[in-house]
């Protein structure tokens, strides 16, 4: 039996990588006749950059840089022909802070314009930036500092990049000259900017804002977006995704003519993922919670789409499951039970999920035996 296994990353424990190898462990260890291919997913959240990175055998480049609040980190960018592959988690992430410490007014995306700057300084022409994971609630103007731009209060003082100042902005110089490059937002979400479902409302809580802050930097959105419209007659904000980490995309749409793509899609077109469903006979996907947003085309729904095109089954595992959700898995798996707490499965992430591989497998085993299909 061939199986592919191709889950997602469990947000903090499990990156894609180890989930796959931990899974592929349990199929070996049976002693039955599987022949099992590994192909780590993402969907423009945590980890895609290194999932496209790992696909291209990009070379990694290594530069230092200020994270979220203005340290000097040494960050990574991968490099492949002339195509750059930057996750902005890895300047401007909150895995690079203390969670107690976050306050997106202060925060800067300063870091990932660094990395950017340093791409194209080497000669790349395109890159794709992988926004899953920030700190920022900035709209880019942090990013688009270190690229070069520069802010003024309405009394012409000068203004540092962060989501503080957003609402201080009352003009924007650019650089005398832009560079030629392509830019691709890899994406999970299609918040817009602004609004009840936009950057400030929705994922300024996640990042340290007050129901104070989430105010104030709406408020500061709306100005920064209404100046870069005055200055290009672009309207950015309007585009689905342009409130994905806390409005990255709308400067580069505005100046760098950059496009928004929707995560897993591209994710999975690059990896060639239907000649590897093609080839098998079941499908393992899988992330930390399985649940209506899954429907919102997160790297488990794209994988079982694309299965599902070619009659294959789908096995799904994830830490948690809304099951009364209309979900397109043959049948869902969770590391959480009466026997195993969240708090335990979290800290023992790839035993919980080895030994939850194991009983899978047995239930694969007898089906295939007994010829049923299996419904959630």
């Amino acid at each position: 039996m061939k199986v592919l296994i191709a889950p997602n990353s469990m947000k903090g424990s499990l990156n894609a990588f180890d989930f796959a190898d931990t899974v592929e462990k349990a199929f070996i260890e049976s002693g039955q006749n599987f022949e099992v291919r590994k192909l780590p997913v993402a969907d423009g959240g945590d980890f895609t950059g290194e999932v496209l990175s790992r696909n291209l055998n990009a070379k990694t480049v290594f530069v230092e840089v200020l994270n979220p609040f203005g340290e000097k980190i040494k960050s990574k960018y991968t490099v492949f022909k002339t195509t750059a592959i930057i996750e902005m988690a890895d300047a401007s992430g909150m895995k690079l802070v203390d969670p107690k410490l976050l306050n997106p007014l202060v925060a800067s995306s300063y870091g990932t314009g660094q990395l950017i700057a340093d791409a194209v300084k080497n000669g790349c022409t395109e890159i794709l930036l992988a926004v899953g994971g920030s700190a920022t609630v900035d709209g880019g103007m942090g990013m688009m500092e270190a690229l070069g731009f520069r802010y003024s209060d309405k009394d012409g003082k000068m203004l540092p990049g962060n989501g503080g100042n957003l609402l201080n902005v009352n003009s924007i110089i650019k650089p005398k000259e832009l560079p030629a490059v392509s830019i691709k937002i890899i994406c999970d979400v299609d918040n817009p900017l602004l609004g009840e479902n936009g950057a400030a409302t929705v994922f300024g809580p996640q990042k340290g804002a007050t129901p104070e802050i989430v105010v104030e930097l709406e408020s500061g959105l709306k100005n920064w977006a209404e100046i870069i419209t005055g200055l290009t007659g672009k309207k950015p904000e309007t585009i689905e995704g342009s409130g994905a980490a806390g409005g990255i995309a709308v400067p580069l749409l505005a100046f760098y003519n950059a496009e928004i793509v929707p995560g897993a899609n591209f994710v999975l077109t690059q990896l060639n993922f239907s000649e590897q469903v093609k080839w098998a006979d079941i499908v393992i996907t899988g992330e930390g919670k399985i649940d209506a947003q899954t429907l919102n085309n997160k790297a488990p729904f794209a994988v079982a789409k694309v299965a599902g095109k070619y009659n294959k089954p789908v096995f799904a595992i994830c830490g948690i499951a809304e099951t009364e959700v209309k979900l397109p898995f043959n049948k869902i798996v969770t590391l959480i039970s009466e026997s195993v707490s969240m708090a335990y499965a979290i800290k023992n992430a790839r035993a919980v999920l080895f030994n939850v591989s194991v009983e899978l497998v047995k239930t694969i085993l007898q089906l295939n035996k007994s010829g049923e299909s299996i419904e959630i």
